[in-house]
């Protein structure tokens, strides 16, 4: 072998050294990497854990003073044995409940006369001509909504064309 090729298998040995150096700094650089993004990941979990925790304390604190209220309530009606003092309170502490909800972000969904697919789930079809075609002839059930979304559509009673010769119910 001569000097050139001596030298030249030097140089590619050294470069090879160098590479593998590069490679162990990478890949070491690449486990603390996926060490440190594991570490976010729990610590990522266990804070929107923290945070739901403490949106549910902040919110059950808010119904306090509702189950207070109907704490007095049933003690007024233990002891005066009137409802109607009873019923009056109850009205009341319903009220006071939907102040919490609505100031929360929590609605009931206002029904209009229309069937609305994004608000309404229609449970029950009745055939009729009396009324327009999916105008809403009774709410079955209340819907309600957190913000805008929708968490519970209203159940609801539509009026369709008749099929055939006479009007019938169908679900």
């Amino acid at each position: 072998m001569n000097d050139n090729e001596k030298q030249v298998t030097q140089e590619n040995q050294q470069t090879v050294e160098k590479l593998q150096q590069e490679k162990t700094e990478l890949l070491g650089y690449l486990k603390e990497l996926k060490a440190q993004f594991e570490n976010y990941k729990k610590d990522s979990l266990r804070e929107r854990e923290q945070i739901i925790k403490n949106a549910n304390e902040y919110f059950l604190t808010k119904l306090i003073p509702i189950l207070d209220d109907m704490d007095r309530a049933f003690k007024e009606v233990e002891q005066s044995h009137s409802y109607k003092n009873f019923y009056k309170g109850v009205e009341l502490i319903y009220k006071k409940l939907w102040k919490i909800l609505n100031d929360e972000g929590f609605f009931k969904i206002e029904v209009k006369e229309k069937f609305d697919p994004f608000e309404h789930e229609a449970v029950e079809k009745i055939e009729t001509n009396e009324h327009e075609e999916y105008s809403i002839l009774k709410v079955l059930e209340n819907g309600y909504k957190f913000h805008s979304k929708i968490v519970k559509p209203v159940k609801v009673q539509v009026a369709i064309k008749p099929r055939g010769g006479e009007s019938a119910k169908t679900e």
